[in-house]
């Protein structure tokens, strides 16, 4: 199963109900997504793959040709090189309204495949040309039908795919360029063997045979890709109506074919799109170097052709590796324009070796590094797809993109200039200019979708809270609506609540988070806890931590948190410890009054979409039952205890039990007992083990989070010391735990279901021997006990299958997380008795 496909299960089902079932099999809605759009990969992708790497090899190969001879044998003089690659953009340009119409008036497919035809024909037909009138001719012309491309394959994924699967997909045929680059090279290379006299030179060979390729993929576009998903015969009706659902709830999708000229109006006055067209001029100006010079360039240093050739070869493999990489991070929630950001970095560093470096290597470095500007505009791509809505709306703003494309392929090969060469400094000093003012039109773009959503917010959150009453259809909200004119049109990405987030779970929480692009409010209960968070995730920028003293009171997380509009809640805030002697105020009241108050409190912030509670493998494990070999705990189990147990309880960790389990029922009651606008997610993790962020390392062991205490006590009591008896045998590493908690919020099938969170079953024993062999400098330590030996037999065991199948949770190793953390253990002891010695 390919990657794409996996990552599809998580982005593309339809949302479930506010309050859920945890009974509902969002396994078996995972695997027909998934089989779903197995089907439509098949059929879309290559075909889109081939025609923009066809597009791109159509304009490469001028490039190939030129250190050819095609200037000596077609007369050139000065710039007319230069000049006749401009000609195909300038058609290019011309062409883009006159392809908008036809794309509005006709199947986007049928449109794209007959201009691949009639390109492929004109690539044949430049092998005929004899002089440079001849060749301008052809190129312009070839620009006029290759005008349909970007616009095309925009149009065409936004119909088939939602926001984040459509970046990837865009990267995916995008690629097609560097596919380009490096064929071409080849080709280049091969056709170089051929006869130097005949008058039917070897770059007249290279274009009869990309030209005829072009027309067999012509005509697979035409007879196998689909208008639409309504014309899709590999579909059932059934399939069909689900795709159109996850399509209309993420507000995706083309919207109806019907012309509006108020799309063309709100295109024109939408500062979003005068921003996306002017970074892609920016973007696009060094692509006069890669697509036309950077094989020239190479000559200039190496000085053969054949040499060049091949060693342009590599420039498309960076291409491939840049939009691959720039686009596979947005499933994990990286925001595209920090994508955008880190990829003009190489770009910038590129330029100036290529434009200063005084060795041929460095040279040749900085003209592979150029290359990651190409993977800029896969990402400008998807956010035009997501970002506008509308039918009408869309082909103009891919246009506006296309003709901006063109006009920077028109500014890019005018900065080669005759009297520059060989090393043409003027040209190469523009990509660090034009890179730089790229970095600053993304920056201000991000900011402007930013003070969009919040005031569209609110609206987004009550639309779709009647889409799951059934109050209205999800596939009539887009209908006639751009995303200027629909008050509740959302850009990417988003604010999260993190409560309790000094605690030992929530700092991996945060951290993970931050590290896909969120940006994070914590919550903590006492102003002295703010500066060691911070510390913790060393003053990330895209992180706050507020006061909230009160954790049952829903007030409290109103007067905080309310004016913030977060998207969803990741609830940590919960007491885990033995230390309680009142069990009702220490545990209960703040467990089962906090579980609910943050429900209370998100059903007051219309913004907030979803709750992810961290609940505990206590709400599930039965006490009473015993060791009871024979039973395996699964998500669908239940404690029996009661609030009630918790306060009579004999001991702290039987009230701890009951307090989680009273907790979580008082949390599905909630949820059960009204009409909300969120839904509830929750976690069940087991003992969780693991090591602490370099920065929130405790300086004394009693400062050790419960779990980690109980890995501390096995493998701390010497060598000759018997083991200790293990208490728990059920655990999970912390860096999963929080992988979890992410998860939760991405997969939209996830809401309404409760997870077990387990790497599997443990003894203690088996710990001292993973530690002993994986760390043998603290032999003299760990217990030896009695090695082997394992208790897995003699107790009940674990299933985590949904959270395995639908979150997508991969269970680190218990040597992995041990290797992690008992050496840290160890240094914290090392630590504290340093300070007792000092003292």
């Amino acid at each position: 199963m390919s990657d794409s496909s996996r990552m599809d299960e998580k982005v593309a089902s339809p949302v479930i109900s506010s309050h859920g079932s945890s009974l509902d099999d969002p396994a078996a809605k995972t695997e027909q997504l998934r089989r779903i759009y197995r089907k439509i990969d098949m059929r879309l992708v290559p075909l889109m793959f081939f025609c923009y790497f066809l597009q791109f090899l159509d304009k490469v190969i001028v490039n190939y040709a030129n250190i050819m001879g095609i200037a000596k044998n077609l007369h050139f003089v000065g710039n007319d090189f230069s000049w006749m690659a401009t000609a195909f953009f300038i058609g290019y340009a011309v062409a883009e309204f006159p392809q908008g119409y036809l794309i509005q008036k006709f199947p986007v497919s049928k449109v794209l495949g007959f201009n691949v035809l009639l390109w492929g024909i004109i690539v044949c037909c430049t092998a005929a040309t004899q002089n440079f009138a001849g060749a301008a001719a052809v190129r312009t012309l070839l620009g006029m039908f290759e005008a349909v491309i970007t616009p095309a394959l925009i149009m065409i994924t936004s119909q088939w795919y939602n926001k984040k699967q459509a970046t990837l997909r865009t990267g995916i045929w995008y690629c097609g360029l560097g596919a380009g680059q490096v064929l071409g090279g080849l080709i280049s290379w091969a056709a170089q063997h051929g006869s130097t006299t005949s008058s039917f030179q070897s770059w007249r060979i290279m274009f009869v045979s990309v030209g005829v390729f072009n027309l067999f993929v012509a005509l697979a576009v035409i007879c196998v890709m689909p208008s639409g998903v309504r014309e899709a015969a590999f579909l059932t009706e059934d399939e069909k109506a689900l795709i159109e659902e996850v399509l209309a709830r993420d507000q995706a999708g083309a919207g109806k074919k019907v012309f509006r000229a108020s799309g063309i109006f709100d295109a024109l006055k939408d500062l979003q799109v005068w921003l996306l067209f002017l970074n892609t001029i920016l973007i696009v100006i060094p692509s006069g170097i890669i697509t036309t010079f950077s094989a020239t360039i190479i000559n200039s240093i190496f000085l053969t052709p054949k040499k060049s050739a091949l060693l342009n070869m590599p420039a498309g493999a960076i291409s491939i590796f840049a939009t691959l990489a720039g686009t596979y991070v947005i499933y994990y929630n990286l925001p595209r324009w920090l994508s955008i950001v880190g990829l003009l970095i190489p770009t910038i560093i590129g330029a100036g070796l290529m434009s200063f470096a005084k060795s041929n290597a460095g040279a040749l470095a900085g003209v592979y590094l150029i290359n990651f500007d190409v993977a800029p505009l896969a990402l400008i791509y998807a956010l035009v797809g997501a970002n506008t809505q509308g039918y009408t709306k869309k082909v103009t703003v891919n246009v506006m993109i296309a003709i901006a494309f063109s006009i920077a392929n028109i500014i890019g090969p005018q900065t080669f200039q005759d009297k520059d060469k060989p090393k043409y400094l003027p040209a190469k000093i523009t990509v660090l200019g034009v890179a730089g003012g790229s970095i600053i039109v993304t920056i201000l773009l991000r900011v402007l979708y930013g003070m969009r959503n919040a005031k569209t917010a609110a609206a987004r959150q009550a639309e779709l809270e009647a889409i799951r009453r059934g109050e209205i259809d999800a596939k009539a909200v887009e209908d006639d609506q751009t995303d200027l004119t629909n008050p509740t049109f959302q850009y990417p990405p988003a604010l999260i609540v993190v409560t309790g987030a000094n605690g030992f779970i929530a700092q991996h929480c945060v951290a993970a988070l931050l590290r896909e692009g969120y940006r994070v409010v914590g919550t903590v209960r006492g102003q002295n806890k703010v500066a060691a968070v911070k510390k913790t995730h060393k003053g990330h920028p895209g992180l706050e931590v507020v006061v909230i003293e009160d954790i049952t009171n829903a007030q409290s997380y109103l007067d905080v948190i309310g004016p913030l509009s977060p998207a969803a809640v990741l609830h940590l805030a919960a007491p885990f410890h033995y230390q309680a002697t009142d069990f009702e105020r220490e545990m209960m009241i703040p467990a089962v009054q906090g579980s609910t108050a943050i429900l209370e409190a998100a059903a007051k912030i219309k913004s907030i979409r979803r709750v992810v509670q961290t609940n505990s493998f206590a709400s599930i494990y039965d006490a009473s039952a015993g060791l009871s070999p024979d039973k395996t705990y699964s998500a669908q189990d239940w404690s029996p205890l009661t609030y009630e147990d918790g306060v009579k309880a004999d001991n702290a960790p039987a009230a701890y039990r009951a307090s989680k389990a009273a907790a979580e029922k008082a949390a599905w009651k909630f949820m059960e007992s009204r009409v909300l606008g969120f839904d509830l997610v929750s976690l069940c993790p087991a003992m969780v083990f693991g090591p602490f962020l370099p920065e929130a390392k405790p300086t004394t062991i009693a400062g050790v989070n419960t779990s980690n205490q109980l890995v501390w006590a096995a493998v701390s009591a010497g060598r000759d010391s018997p083991v200790p008896p293990t208490r728990g045998p059920v655990w999970v590493d912390v860096r999963d735990v929080a992988d979890a908690h992410v998860k939760a919020l991405q997969v939209v099938e996830a809401g309404g279901c409760r997870f077990l969170l387990a790497s599997g079953v443990y003894c203690n024993q088996e710990l001292c021997d993973v530690s002993r062999r994986a760390l043998p400098k603290y032999g003299d330590r760990i217990p030896v006990g009695e090695p082997g030996k394992r208790e897995s037999h003699t107790h009940f065991g674990v299933s985590t299958a949904e959270a395995g199948q639908v979150l997508g949770v991969r269970w680190r190793s218990l040597e992995e997380s041990l290797k992690d953390v008992v050496p840290q253990l160890f240094e914290v002891e090392r630590g504290e008795a340093e300070v007792e010695r000092s003292a």
